[in-house]
């Protein structure tokens, strides 16, 4: 469905779509969100805004969530319409269902059921480290059904594996830089990634969410035991053919440097056979360092300084205890 309110500027630059996003007021969003009501006949509930994330997140009562997303990084929408559906009733955990989508002023919207539960990230720093293990081992059982999620062989979000990681490569090095990296560790990235291996894919391509951490997660208390009850957002999904993607997100934002936790994941995820504890590591701090988007150095604040982090292999024993 495509929409005209001309409400939203329809060619943002970039600092245009940030500024929007991160300032409007809702009454500024509520022409868009008033005929997106009539439109799908939408609930007559209050309107709220949800201030995380990269887009534009709104909440209908207690029942509905639309998201919108500018023209400069449409594909994060068009990505979640296509995957909603795709993981509707596959996983052990509850995610959203999609009610609606198009594009109204050129900005993709997607309309989907909000899920029940507590984010993740509003519990995960307080929890004692038993209760982290149990939902380690929980993600680590999400992603061997993340793997096995069927699909058909032209799916959109498929990449072509080679090119892909080439350019993941060839890339690189400038972000590091735009982030600041330290002049000493950037002159070793390639050289690292290089010796790392080759990124050959296996035989069979499999679905890749990319960004499982707190804030894509929700979970519930039974009896004072916290759990996982579901999974959302699907702007960074792709096809493709490395579980190394899937794992490095939970390993930094979840399992922070404890060897506990890396092994509850690592054991409940249990496809890893092939790979030694030096080599695994190697592998994962590579992937780390080509990963889309990446700021590496945010990710090494995730984790507790245990000592010098004057070289990737440094670094790595701190990310990854294996």
């Amino acid at each position: 469905m495509k929409i005209s309110v001309a409400c939203l500027p329809e060619q943002p630059s970039i600092a245009q779509s940030c500024e929007l996003i991160a300032r409007a007021p809702l009454s500024d969003w509520m022409p868009v969100l008033d005929r997106l009501r009539q439109a799908f006949r939408l609930p007559g509930d209050r309107w709220t805004r949800i201030p995380e994330g990269a887009n534009a997140l709104f909440q209908l009562g207690d029942e509905v969530i639309v998201k919108l997303v500018p023209p400069n990084w449409r594909q994060q929408g068009e990505k979640e319409r296509l995957v909603a559906p795709l993981l509707d009733g596959r996983l052990s955990l509850q995610t959203p269902r999609l009610l609606g989508g198009g594009v109204v002023d050129n900005w993709v919207f997607v309309i989907c059921s909000r899920l029940p539960g507590s984010s993740l990230a509003d519990v995960w720093p307080a929890l004692e480290v038993g209760q982290k293990r149990s939902i380690m081992l929980q993600v680590g059982t999400l992603l061997r059904e993340l793997r096995s999620v069927a699909f058909e062989a032209d799916i959109a979000i498929r990449v072509e594996w080679r090119h892909y990681i080439a350019t993941l490569i060839s890339d690189c090095l400038a972000r590091h830089r735009r982030n600041a990296m330290p002049a000493h560790l950037a002159a070793q990235v390639l050289p690292y990634i290089e010796a790392a291996g080759d990124f050959s894919p296996p035989a069979q391509p499999r679905f890749i969410h990319m960004d499982i951490h707190p804030w894509n997660l929700m979970a519930h208390s039974i009896q004072g035991k916290w759990t996982l009850s579901g999974l959302l957002d699907f702007g960074d999904a792709i096809v493709g053919h490395c579980d190394l993607f899937e794992l490095l997100t939970p390993l930094i934002f979840m399992a922070q440097g404890d060897p506990t936790l890396v092994k509850a994941l690592l054991d409940a995820y249990g496809l890893l056979d092939g790979y030694d504890a030096p080599t695994l590591r190697r592998r994962l701090m590579a992937t780390a360092l080509i990963r889309p988007d990446s700021d590496i150095g945010f990710c090494m604040q995730q984790v507790p300084i245990s000592g010098p982090r004057d070289t990737w292999e440094q670094i790595a024993l701190q990310l990854f205890p294996l």
